[in-house]
């Protein structure tokens, strides 16, 4: 199992078909793009493949910047995402298209391959605003 590189950036892919969210404040401190899961008290933590109590994952967050507990940010469970890491790279450039993506057992972060707990977060799908067309991934959480 290999985790991808560490998301920096999100952007939601909004114009393109249905979206399932949330808008929750954090528990802890959230990275974009984290796996995320609620906690006792409703709120968003980095949620993890290594163990069935870790991999009740409802999306990934797409808010950047949040730094502390109680800051609101969006948890998107189904549409489309382009992740970015800190110098701009598309996340999943080193995927083939229609690559499954799971939570890993590192808390919070995506893999190519499944964890402990098997939990696909989506599928690498093209996006046709370049040619050749860019990485995305379409969130289809359980």
């Amino acid at each position: 199992m290999a985790d991808l590189a560490v998301v920096d950036r999100v952007n939601l892919l909004e114009h393109l078909g249905e979206r399932a969210e949330v808008s929750v404040p954090a528990g802890a401190a959230l990275a974009a793009g984290a796996t995320v899961r609620f906690d006792a008290n409703g709120k968003a933590v980095a949620a993890s493949a290594s163990a069935a109590g870790t991999a009740d994952i409802y999306g990934i967050n797409v808010t950047r910047g949040v730094n502390q507990a109680n800051i609101t940010c969006q948890v998107v469970r189904r549409g489309k995402v382009m992740l970015y890491d800190a110098s701009g790279a598309n996340v999943l450039a080193g995927l083939a298209y229609g690559a499954l993506v799971y939570a890993s057992n590192t808390a919070g972060r995506l893999s190519d391959s499944a964890g402990t707990v098997s939990v696909v977060i989506g599928r690498v799908v093209p996006i046709w605003s370049t040619n050749p067309p860019e990485k995305a991934l379409e969130l289809s959480v359980p």
